[in-house]
């Protein structure tokens, strides 16, 4: 076996592994916590199948903003918790894990036969002199200001609706 095989299985354990934690837990946190470990995981997909310029973009935009967007929102809103004040025990109330369950394992079969039903034989790497390349330098050069000032409108959509949920006590 490879070394590029076993670093494919390991991401796929991870992805996978973490997917099923998000969808198993009760606890939003943890939740948070195994999107990251998948969103990671599919970066490093991204990698191994060549598609660096993706990899970049699902990390900065998942990773980087709507995660750490979550973490924040989910930390800094007035939740109560059902344990003791010092802890964050911030739960979901379904009691069911049946409804998650059946969603994924129909998604999961859909893509099992999508994929099933596909010709992958014609598939090249791309030239390193094509768009994908500019479209890369592009997004980390010319474009990276919009991206910090969208991340900085983020944070300040956050903190307004913070301090809305706070100021209505």
């Amino acid at each position: 076996m490879t070394p590029l095989m076993l670093s494919f299985l390991a991401l796929v354990c991870i992805t996978c592994g973490s997917a099923l934690v998000m969808l198993w837990t009760k606890n939003i946190l943890h939740a948070a916590l195994a999107m990251f470990m998948t969103m990671l995981g599919l970066a490093g997909l991204y990698v191994l199948a060549y598609a660096d310029v993706l990899a970049v973009s699902h990390l900065m935009i998942y990773v980087g903003g709507v995660l750490i967007l979550i973490l924040f929102g989910i930390m800094l809103t007035n939740q109560n918790s059902r344990g003791d004040k010092d802890q964050n025990n911030l739960v979901t109330e379904e009691s069911s894990r049946v409804v998650p369950m059946l969603i994924g394992l129909a998604i999961f079969a859909g893509l099992v036969f999508i994929l099933a039903r596909g010709s992958f034989g014609g598939i090249e790497i791309a030239d390193p002199n094509s768009k994908l390349s500019f479209v890369g330098v592009s997004l980390l050069t010319e474009y990276a200001m919009p991206f910090e000032l969208v991340g900085i409108y983020l944070l300040i959509a956050l903190i307004g609706s913070t301090y809305i949920a706070k100021h209505d006590e």
